[in-house]
């Protein structure tokens, strides 16, 4: 499978799916949301730097 797509599926599990309900638990720290947004655009990143070569 394409990593785009599979980078895609992970975005939707994620921020889309019923493990939203994982993240946005009143008990979690604040800066988790932006932490897995970071994490998802950190590998976008790597995919995009590494199909230049």
């Amino acid at each position: 499978m394409d990593k785009t797509l599979l980078l895609f599926l992970f975005g939707v599990l994620l921020f889309a799916s019923p493990l939203v309900g994982w993240w946005t638990t009143p008990g979690t720290h604040w800066l988790t949301s932006y932490v897995l947004w970071a994490v998802l655009i950190g590998l976008i990143a790597v995919v995009v730097h590494r199909d230049e070569r």
